[in-house]
C-alpha cells in the first residue's frame, strides 16, 4: 500500500511541477515543439523537443546561433545561421548540404533556440492522438481517484 501511495505521490508531483514549469516558459515567451527532420542531426536530433525563446530580436542573432523560422509554406523550421546580412539571415541544416531558399528577415522569425532535449517529442507527439489522449486522460482520472481513496487513511490517522 505505501508503495502505491509512493508512486501516486512521485507522479502527480511530476505532472504538477512539470507543467507549472511548462506555464512561467511559455508566460516568458519561451515555447516548445518537437522537431520532425533530421535536418540538425547530429546537434539536435528527430524527435527532440526545441524550446524557442519568441523575445529574442533578429538583430541579436549571431553566426553559429540555431534560430527557429517559418518557410513560405507556414513551416516551422529550426536550422543554423551561417551568414548575417542586411537583406537577412541565411540559414542551413547542419545535416544538409545546401542553404535554406529563402532568408530569415522580420517577417518570419520566430526566435532562438535556447535548449533542446533528446526524444522527448516522441512521448508528446504520441499524446497527441486519439489513443494518447485517452491513455493520458485515464492517467489523471486514475491519480484524482487513488487520491481520493488513499487520501481517507490520512483523514483517519488524523481522527484517532
Amino acid at each position: 500500500m505505501k508503495i502505491i501511495k509512493g508512486i501516486i505521490n512521485v507522479l502527480t508531483t511530476l505532472i504538477i511541477v512539470i507543467g507549472g514549469l511548462f506555464l512561467i516558459l511559455y508566460f516568458c515567451g519561451v515555447v516548445p515543439y518537437v522537431v520532425l527532420s533530421g535536418s540538425m542531426e547530429p546537434t539536435i536530433e528527430t524527435g527532440s523537443v526545441c524550446f524557442i525563446n519568441k523575445n529574442t530580436k533578429i538583430s541579436s542573432i549571431k553566426e553559429k546561433d540555431i534560430i527557429a523560422f517559418k518557410f513560405k509554406d507556414g513551416t516551422l523550421v529550426t536550422h543554423r545561421a551561417i551568414k548575417i546580412t542586411d537583406s537577412g539571415i541565411t540559414t542551413k541544416g547542419d545535416n544538409n548540404e545546401d542553404i535554406d531558399g529563402n532568408k530569415v528577415t522580420k517577417e518570419n522569425f520566430v526566435g532562438k533556440n535556447i535548449i533542446w532535449i533528446p526524444k522527448v517529442g516522441y512521448l508528446i507527439k504520441a499524446c497527441q492522438t486519439t489513443k494518447g489522449k485517452i491513455i493520458l486522460f485515464t492517467i489523471v482520472i486514475l491519480l484524482f481517484v487513488s487520491g481520493f481513496l488513499f487520501g481517507e487513511d490520512k483523514k483517519k490517522k488524523l481522527e484517532d
